[in-house]
């Protein structure tokens, strides 16, 4: 290690796609612009801008800790800091209302050895840094630092009560499988209301039990999934129920208890096993997570007098979905990743409709959310590398009119019967060809004609194996079709 700071060019230095802070969350490329634009508006990068315009320079004694590499540096410690002066260079690229500062270098001091350095780093976060951290940052790191062999005790100057950050990032790893990149969204910090959600999944731990997981006691503290697919049916309607409700807050959390699952019932979800509201095995309000809640709450106070739709008829339907689980399957499951919003709420809202008050409405859901994920699919799906369905001749007429100008709406009867002529098992292509329609047109269409509960259930039923036949993994929807057609 060099003890002179030198100064040089901001072009030279390179920032941490890696560095610890922020690497699990941050889903970007490796483009700098991408990650200069993720540290600015969720790792409080745009508040280090503003000082940096407010003072009208960089101070030399806030050296950047670095790395020599082949033509330049990386930024070990000091991220935030280089990407507010690259941004400050640019700021109408980086959506900041500041004026433009250019900074032409910044002063560093060099290290040979990355073990010598991350020890340095961790000395000097332990005491202020780590302080600043967010709550699901800190348990990132105090899971690797535990993962690796330390101890307990040694991780109390990070936080007072490193066992709760364990078991917050034993939970992350396990629903960051299901939730993805929405659940990252919803962890970090970030522009409006949408992110800083990890204190409410920390709330819920208590009633752990009901949603398919626990916590093991001393030595491991880490999560044991009981239910996988109750645990896969909680983080996605979790995750659902906050992208459309953001505005919760720990409070209404604390006041609805058990009963806040029912708000999860028009996502999907049905609690499993026994409530463990009283159990201390699951119940992760540290000192630290109870006090950061009052930073990470914003929703109206009158929250706890309303409902979500769906609510009303889930009280009454809780009992009977809970005795039906494992035995009949009452919506589908799907298996690929990265699926968008607007394509699995039409399904969720299709097969938690209540069929006796609600059976037109159910039966005309079936139909969206057929159209809504078949066109997802033939939109999304490559059958060769950058070649995507909708991209072959084979669907050219569904999108494109003989004169070669795009249709204004897609031929979705024509996008049906072409996409069930692909299917390769016999069995599938029959439950694609007799899905009925008709009946879905004449109830959306024709006021004369209504549906029947029994109508709503036999569509949404026959539906299933529709759906996940569509949304199982793209290789193997692929391997499921006749490519040579294609």
């Amino acid at each position: 290690m060099s003890d002179t700071i030198e100064f040089v060019e901001l072009k030279k230095l390179k920032l941490d796609v890696n560095n610890p802070r922020f690497a699990e969350l941050y889903s970007g490329s490796n483009k700098e612009e991408d990650l200069i634009q993720y540290l600015l508006y969720n790792e409080a990068a745009e508040d280090v801008a503003k000082t940096i315009v407010s003072v009208g320079k960089f101070h030399a004694d806030k050296a950047l800790w670095v790395l020599k590499t082949d033509g330049g540096y990386l930024v070990k410690d000091g991220n935030r800091r280089c990407a507010a002066v690259k941004a400050l260079r640019n700021p109408t690229k980086y959506e900041l209302d500041l004026k433009k500062k250019i900074i032409k270098t910044l002063p560093i001091l060099v290290y040979d050895d990355p073990d010598e350095l991350d020890k340095r780093i961790l000395q000097e976060h332990t005491n202020n840094v780590f302080r600043e951290w967010d709550r699901i940052a800190k348990a990132l790191e105090v899971y690797r630092m535990f993962s690796k062999g330390d101890t307990i005790e040694s991780m109390k100057d990070i936080d007072s009560t490193p066992t709760q950050l364990i078991k917050l990032a034993s939970f992350y790893y396990e629903a960051v499988k299901k939730g993805e990149e929405d659940l990252k969204k919803l962890l970090r910090r970030g522009r409006g209301k949408s992110g800083g959600k990890t204190i409410i999944f920390e709330r819920l731990f208590r009633y752990s039990r009901q949603c398919g997981y626990y916590f093991q006691n001393k030595p491991s503290y880490k999560i044991k999934v009981t239910d996988q697919a109750c645990f896969d049916s909680y983080v996605e309607a979790l995750i659902h129920y906050l992208q459309d409700y953001p505005e919760i807050r720990t409070q209404d959390i604390d006041s609805w208890k058990e009963t806040f699952f029912l708000k999860l019932s028009p996502y999907g979800f049905t609690p499993c096993g026994k409530s463990t509201s009283s159990s201390t095995n699951g119940n992760s309000q540290s000192s630290s997570a109870s006090s950061s809640s009052s930073s990470q709450t914003s929703q109206p106070s009158n929250q706890g007098s309303q409902t979500n739709p769906g609510t009303t008829q889930a009280s009454s339907q809780t009992s009977s979905s809970t005795a039906q689980r494992g035995s009949t399957k009452t919506k589908p499951v799907y298996k690929r990743k990265s699926l968008p919003r607007n394509l699995t709420k039409p399904i969720n809202e299709c097969y938690s409709l209540d069929k006796d008050k609600y059976c037109n409405a159910k039966t005309a859901m079936t139909r969206i959310a057929l159209e809504c994920a078949l066109k997802y699919v033939v939109e999304n799906t490559e059958y060769e590398p950058s070649k995507k369905l909708k991209d072959s001749n084979y669907f050219r007429n569904v999108f494109f009119n003989p004169d070669g100008s795009k249709k204004p709406f897609t031929d979705f009867k024509k996008l049906k019967n072409l996409f069930t002529q692909l299917i390769d098992n016999t069995g599938v292509r029959k439950a694609f060809e007799n899905f009925d329609m008709e009946k879905t047109h004449q109830t959306i269409h024709n006021y004369n004609v209504g549906a029947t509960p029994s109508d709503s259930v036999a569509l949404c039923d026959n539906l299933i194996p529709i759906l996940e036949f569509l949304l199982q993994k793209e290789d193997d929807l692929i391997s499921s079709l006749k490519k040579e057609s294609l």
